[in-house]
This record gives C-alpha cells, sequence and structure tokens, in this order.
C-alpha cells in the first residue's frame, strides 16, 4: 500500500524512498482536477504512479504536478513524472523552475553534497519543458473544481525557491520544508537547515506567517499529518535556534562536521527515547548540520 485517505479530497501517498517507509510523501488534493504535491526522488518515481494506481487514477488524469521546491526528495522525480503525464502542468516557484528546465546544476550542488555513490540512489532528475511549467511569485491561486481552492505562498528560509500550499476549504496546510522534520516514532523535530541556502531568520519569518493562516491540520512531507499545528510553528522556531547555537558553539571550539554531527544525531537519539537510530534519520540530522555550518562560515 502507497496511498493513505487524509481526507475526503487529499491522499497521502508513500514514496518509499530508497526502500524506507513513511520518510518521504507525496499528496494528492483532488477536486474535478487532480494535483500532486511534491515528487520525491527521481528513484522512486515509480512507486508514486503505483500509488495513484491504487486511488484509481490515470497518469493522464493528474492536472497539476507541483513541487515545493527543487531539492532531490522533492522535485527529483518532477520531469519523470511530467512525461508519463501528458495532460499535467507543473507549477513551481519563480527561482525553481530554471532548475527543473535544466537540472544541470542543481546534480551539480546535490553531488557536492551527499557524493556521487548517494546520488545514484536518489536518481537523476529530468528536464521538464518549459512550455508545460507555470511559474510562481509570491502567491497563486488554484481553483482544483467542485469547491476545492488552493493558495500558493512563497516560503524561505529552508531554500529561496519554496513555496507551501494552504487547501483553503478545509484549512489544510502542506508545509514543505517550512517546519522540522518529524518522523513517525521519533518525538522529536529534526530542523530542515540544509545547504546552500538555509536562511534561519526567513525560516521564522516563514513559520510566522504560515502561522496566522491558522490551519487547522498540517500535511508535512516527512511525515505525514499533523493535528497539533501550534506545537509544530514553535517547536520548529525554537529547534532551529537550539540546534544554531549548539553547532555555532562546537563549531568555535574547533569540533570538525563530523564530530558535530555525530553530536548531534546523539542528542536527537537520546531525546527520542529510542534505541539505534535509522539511517535516514541520521542522514537528515548531518545534512542539518551542514547546512547550519556552511550558513555560519558565510555569515560569521
Amino acid at each position: 500500500m502507497f496511498a493513505t485517505k487524509v481526507s475526503e479530497s487529499v491522499y497521502l501517498l508513500d514514496t518509499v524512498a530508497l526502500g524506507n517507509q513513511k520518510t518521504v510523501g507525496a499528496y494528492v488534493v483532488r477536486g474535478s482536477k487532480t494535483a500532486i504535491v511534491d515528487c520525491g526522488y527521481a528513484s522512486s518515481y515509480k512507486n508514486l504512479l503505483l500509488g495513484l494506481a491504487e486511488l484509481g487514477i490515470a497518469p493522464s488524469e493528474v492536472d497539476y504536478v507541483i513541487p515545493t521546491h527543487v531539492h532531490l526528495d522533492h522535485a527529483g522525480a518532477a520531469g519523470h513524472l511530467i512525461r508519463e503525464m501528458p495532460n499535467a502542468e507543473l507549477i513551481a516557484h519563480e527561482k525553481a523552475t530554471p532548475h527543473l528546465a535544466d537540472p544541470t546544476r542543481l546534480i551539480e550542488s546535490a553531488t557536492k553534497v551527499f557524493g556521487s555513490a548517494v546520488m545514484e540512489l536518489y536518481g537523476k532528475p529530468i528536464p521538464v519543458p518549459e512550455s508545460r511549467m507555470t511559474a510562481v511569485g509570491k502567491e497563486m491561486h488554484l481553483d482544483l473544481g467542485d469547491g476545492e481552492t488552493a493558495t500558493l505562498m512563497h516560503s524561505p528560509g529552508h531554500a529561496p525557491h519554496q513555496i507551501s500550499v494552504m487547501l483553503d476549504k478545509p484549512r489544510v496546510l502542506l508545509t514543505a520544508d517550512a517546519v522540522g522534520i518529524a518522523y513517525p516514532n521519533m518525538d522529536v523535530l529534526i530542523p530542515t537547515t540544509p545547504p546552500p541556502s538555509f536562511d534561519p531568520k526567513m525560516l521564522v519569518d516563514t513559520v510566522n506567517q504560515l502561522s496566522q493562516l491558522d490551519p487547522h491540520s498540517l500535511l508535512i512531507p516527512h511525515f505525514g499529518v499533523r493535528d497539533d499545528p501550534a506545537s509544530i510553528f514553535e517547536r520548529t522556531k525554537e529547534g532551529m535556534m537550539d540546534w544554531l547555537e549548539k553547532v555555532g558553539n562546537m563549531k568555535k571550539k574547533g569540533h570538525s562536521l563530523d564530530e558535530i554531527a555525530n553530536q548531534m544525531v546523539e542528542d536527537v537519539r537520546s531525546g527520542s527515547g529510542n534505541g539505534e537510530m535509522p539511517i535516514y534519520a541520521k542522514v537528515s540530522v548531518r545534512t542539518s548540520v551542514m547546512g547550519i555550518v556552511h550558513y555560519l562560515d558565510k555569515n560569521l
């Protein structure tokens, strides 16, 4: 099973990223038109198609593909899906569309961060034809029919090309990575602070703006439905600032990236009350530490 019903019009698709369940999700929103929000890695796009098949949705019935930003766990599969979905229009932020049309720089940047071996696992993005894309600026309204409307909003901080999606009628917010990573069975939020463009002030501003929308629930890509929006928003800000201070202090004392990452993994493990952390959670912690170190190197 890849698909889980969230409401009468919304479904969660587990992309089973790199073979791991409940780590990278996409969401299907259905009115008279069908939209997919986020895509997962290129290597798992077929799982997303299988999830659609479980819902009885043919690729030709998809109207919109909406990667919230160009990071590979959100947009890596975009070109593959557009190739399979002849009637779909891709909607992304105006800073994202150039990278989706030509993912060369995106691949180079991700390879520097993760290495060639990991990039093989993630899969290679392929270009999205410019004629199939619509760019979002600060805000865009989308009518999905049958009373389902959505507001797409620029949500920088995690990345300058990120949008979040508010489903207006049920007041449900698809957060993208504007909030922390909340893996199931781990009662600790991991900050979403990756390189190269993490900006703490923008992240706090974005979280504050999203909280003012007063959503009833959050749909988080990593991972699932949260019915405690106020708590998630506050924990996101507090957690990010806490990590910024801890990583900064360790960096000042001369600790290496590996030492800092290992310490933050241990902090998350002990805070979650679990035993050994799964590898995908460790990778998330290390990536967030890398982003904070990169930010501090640029700004201090």
